[in-house]
Parts: C-alpha cells; sequence; structure tokens
C-alpha cells in the first residue's frame, strides 16, 4: 500500500532547530507548504511471499519533477517485490541529507555532483576526470557518514543558464562569460538554494562576474514561470528540462567549463546504512536489484519525455513512473 507524508519536512524543521548541535542548521528558505505533494492512490498488493514482505521504508524526492519521478519508480519497483513503501517531497538537498542521516528516512535519489560539492563541499577543481571515481569518491565518504550509495543511473544532469532569445539579441549573449557582462541589465529565476550552494550563483558571481539586475526567487519547480510571464529574462536550468526545447530559450556556452564542467550530475539512491544492513540476505538482494533495474533504464532519452508529460502535460509522476517501469519490463507493485 502507498501512501504519501504531509508535513515531514515541518517536524525535520522543528527538530533541527530543537537539536541543532546534533544535527546542524537549516539554512533553506523552504516552506512546508512547497515541500509536499498530493496523495497518490493506492498500489496494486504484490504477490504474497515475495522477498520484501513486511519490510516497510519511506522514500523522499526533492521536490522537482525529475527527483519525485526517479523516487515513485524505486518505490513501485520495491511495491512490486512486496515492500510497503511511503512517499514524500522534501524542499531541499540539506532538508533530505538531515532526514536520512537523523533516520527519518530510508532511501531518496540524489546527484553525484550535489553529493560531491553541496554535501561533502569538495572543491570542483579536486575532483577526479572520471565520473565513476567521482561517484566512488562520493560513495566512500557518505559509507563514512552512515549511509550507502548504490550504482548511479546513466543520464547526467548538468547544471545550466539559459536566456530568452530577445536578451541574447538584444545584449550578444553567447557564453556565460558574456552573461557577466550583461547581467546588469537582465532578471534571473531560480530556486532559493541555487542562490546559496557553491556551485550555483556563487559560481557564477566568482568565475563568471554575473551581478543580476533582479533575482526571483521561486519553488524548484516553477523556474520557467517568469520566463513564461516576461518577469525574467533568464533561468537556472537542468540539462534534462524540456523546457528548454519548448519556450525561446538559448542555452549559454560554458566558455571557461567551470560552471557546467567537471563533476557528473549522475542521480542514485541514497540509501541509510542501517536500513540495508538490517535487512534479510533476500529481501536486501530484492531491494538492490529493483534499484538497479530503475537505474539503468533511466538513460537521458528516457527521462526527458517523462519530464515533459509531468511538468507540461501536469501528469501525476506516480503514474508516469509507473507506466515506464513496466514499459521496460520491471515489475511494479
Amino acid at each position: 500500500m502507498r501512501t504519501r507524508i504531509k508535513g515531514l519536512t515541518a517536524v525535520l524543521l522543528a527538530g533541527a532547530v530543537l537539536g541543532a548541535a546534533a544535527c546542524g542548521d537549516d539554512e533553506d528558505e523552504a516552506t512546508t507548504s512547497g515541500a509536499t505533494a498530493p496523495a497518490t492512490s493506492a498500489s496494486t498488493a504484490p504477490e504474497p511471499g515475495a522477498a520484501g514482505d513486511g519490510v516497510s521504508l519511506t522514500i523522499a524526492d526533492k521536490g522537482f519533477s525529475e527527483s519525485r519521478i526517479v523516487a515513485e519508480a524505486y518505490a513501485a519497483a520495491l511495491e512490486g517485490q512486496g515492500f510497503d513503501v511511503e512517499v514524500t517531497s522534501l524542499a531541499s538537498t540539506e532538508i533530505a541529507d538531515q532526514a536520512i542521516t537523523g533516520d527519518s528516512i530510508d532511501v531518496y535519489p540524489e546527484y553525484v555532483g550535489t553529493a560531491y560539492l553541496n554535501v561533502l563541499g569538495l572543491a570542483a577543481e579536486d575532483a577526479p576526470a572520471e565520473p565513476e571515481a567521482q561517484f566512488q569518491q562520493v560513495a566512500d565518504a557518505y559509507g563514512e557518514r552512515g549511509l550507502t550509495a548504490l550504482t548511479p543511473a546513466p543520464f547526467n544532469n548538468g547544471n545550466e543558464v539559459a536566456c530568452t532569445q530577445s536578451a541574447v539579441d538584444e545584449y550578444d549573449i553567447v557564453t556565460l562569460s558574456d552573461l557577466g557582462e550583461a547581467s546588469p541589465n537582465l532578471a534571473y529565476s531560480a530556486n532559493a538554494e541555487h542562490l546559496t550552494r557553491p556551485d550555483g550563483l556563487p559560481l557564477l558571481r566568482s568565475e563568471y562576474g554575473v551581478e543580476f539586475r533582479d533575482i526571483l526567487t521561486v519553488d524548484i519547480s516553477l523556474r520557467y514561470r517568469p520566463i513564461e510571464d516576461g518577469d525574467a529574462d533568464c533561468v537556472y536550468a537542468f540539462g534534462t528540462d524540456p523546457l528548454l526545447g519548448q519556450l525561446p530559450l538559448v542555452v549559454l556556452e560554458d566558455d571557461k567549463g567551470t560552471y557546467t564542467g567537471g563533476v557528473s550530475f549522475r542521480t542514485f539512491p541514497v540509501v541509510n546504512s542501517s536500513f540495508i544492513d538490517g535487512l534479510a540476505p533476500e529481501a536486501r538482494t530484492a531491494f538492490e536489484d529493483s534499484l538497479a533495474a530503475v537505474n539503468e533504464s533511466f538513460t537521458a532519452e528516457a527521462i526527458r519525455p517523462l519530464i515533459a508529460r509531468v511538468e507540461l502535460d501536469r501528469e501525476d509522476p506516480d503514474e508516469v513512473a509507473r507506466e515506464f517501469l513496466q514499459g521496460v519490463g520491471v515489475p511494479t507493485g
């Protein structure tokens, strides 16, 4: 049976205030209303005697379409093995990391680059050249934090900046360095976390001289709304965003290779080690194999149309993920 938890973000934020010495500070401006999602319908009961029977777990996403699709796919595949899954949406990396290290959730999809730069605070220039070596460094560091990092999916969702065709034409913007020169004339749309994380706006400022005239801070899922409304000229984009091909936007070239290069942004399951280590051997094998099957299916070509269905066609991420898995032969609950 699938349920979606409401209010977990508020509980975590309250816990962060009461137990700051143990959990660290929460500096995100996220709100509970932006961190939860509507309840999903109940899933079909698995066959009796499945490997995951009797095992309950909570999966979280980070509140934007791609993360929700991946988390719902994890849930559907695990339900197919008999696991009892609850799903919740959290509003940021910081909250998700706090939740999983604090045993409030058991699994969530993260990105190698986000883990490397934002969670672990490592420098991009020190990253190994090979993506596999980058992931292994993250996995080793996460292991020391009581977390297990499972194999990433193939698709890479790196950071981009896109500007409207009109802004590009008016200010002759081709590269991020060009953006630095033109930025005092431009308005930028981005989510709150991007404005402070080291690989976000601070990096654009320090490396490319970007100082926007105005910054519109919106929920991560609404980054393109100010572009559509004519209130912003540029937007913080992800490499898999379907709206990049739907709106009159131009993705800027990273002429220094600092913003979009270096660390890969492949998604991978972060699992609370106490949870996975506590599974019976048969259940653990079913758990790991299910998530591996999901990840293997998520190529860039596969994920983009799924995101389009959620963001553009307003379909439910649970249904989109479930239909996709069924189409590629991954059993679901």
